[in-house]
């Protein structure tokens, strides 16, 4: 039984996208890896700390000669379980993973990211010893590299980002108790979901931080995240998520959260139907009547929550409107767009 199971899907990345991932972890210092046992020690000069198990378990989502597991297994001790599946998506890996695993955590990885640094295997596995019992999650700062809009790269760090499942270490006990899983049937976001749905099952108390930055998501041009079905495949996964996390609220009794979620993602349309065209294949009239789905279920979620949560909604989605450019001239006013579809009602 391992201490800590790095979870690892694959799709379609060659064997040159994913080398680094797996050289940086034969790179780590302060873990000694021995068949058998990944032993873990302090990198200075000091006590040592006790032996704890770590393993990957890589997980081939379809395209089963994109990589040569068996030379990989030999190559990197530390790749412990290889599971091939017909393709299915990268929730439906990291499901299969989840189910076979043994171990007391769990950390989701891709194999076109990176640890962040040659301690980052030793900071994480301290960071669990030292939550021991108390904690659900344990969290950490998270560098994301991005392309700017002049086409330039540049790393982001998130201190506190709840999207990302990267750079987060899950009790499994915790998962399995509650459910959680990855919802199949999205193929973008479902991270933002899984985390969501992990941290209404805990509390503040039970998610602890890691002092420092451990993981690297790194940006690809043909990435699945940037491509998974294109444009309209991701635009209707990002819409089904934010159904089912209003959903998810809902289940638990939270009503002012789950009117809070869908008055978001009404302010998230806002930007997105007024500022650009629909994604092609998908007519306008769908596109446009995306948000009355919400609304249906969640009617007058608008006028529910408090007008300074109303505030900050707008100023959270306008920013990010404006960093994605969905903001142009010409757009109309909230408020009227809201009265429009019936979101808000005019007094009198």
């Amino acid at each position: 039984m391992a201490y800590l199971d790095l979870i690892v899907t694959h799709c379609r990345e060659s064997w040159a996208v994913c080398r680094g991932f797996f050289e940086m972890l034969r790179m780590q210092r302060g873990v000694t890896w021995e068949t058998g046992s990944a032993r873990v020690t302090r990198p200075n000069a000091g006590p040592s700390l006790p032996a704890r198990d770590w393993r990957v378990i890589l997980v081939q989502d379809g395209d089963e000669g994109a990589l040569d597991t068996r030379r990989m297994t030999r190559a990197y001790p530390f790749v412990d379980q290889v599971i091939s599946l017909p393709h299915g998506g990268v929730s439906a890996a990291r499901n299969a993973g989840l189910d076979a695993s043994d171990a007391e955590w769990v950390m989701f990885c891709d194999c076109d990211d990176c640890l962040y640094s040659v301690d980052s295997l030793y900071r994480i596995l301290q960071s669990l010893r030292e939550a021991g019992d108390r904690a659900d999650i344990v969290w950490s700062p998270l560098w994301i590299e991005m392309r700017t809009k002049d086409g330039q790269f540049g790393k982001v760090l998130k201190e506190w980002n709840s999207v990302f499942i990267h750079g987060k270490v899950y009790r499994r006990a915790f998962l399995a108790e509650h459910g959680i899983r990855f919802d199949e049937e999205l193929t973008y976001s479902e991270d933002a979901l899984f985390n969501a749905v992990a941290v209404m099952e805990t509390s503040a108390a039970r998610i602890a931080k890691m002092p420092e930055n451990v993981y690297m998501w790194c940006y690809r041009e043909e990435s699945l995240s940037n491509y998974t079905g294109g444009d309209l495949a991701r635009t209707r996964s990002l819409f089904k998520k934010r159904v089912r996390l209003c959903e998810e609220y809902e289940k638990r009794g939270l009503r002012y959260e789950a009117k809070t979620a869908a008055a978001r993602a009404l302010m998230d349309y806002y930007w997105e139907i007024n500022g650009g065209d629909p994604p092609e294949g998908m007519s306008e009239r769908e596109w446009i009547g995306m948000p009355l789905l919400i609304l249906h279920g969640w009617p007058g979620c608008i006028m529910d929550i408090s007008p300074a949560d109303r505030k900050l909604l707008y100023k959270i989605t306008k920013e990010e409107a404006q960093s994605k450019g969905h903001v142009r001239e010409g757009m109309p006013g909230m408020q009227e767009w809201m009265e429009k579809i019936g979101a808000v009602v005019r007094n009198g």
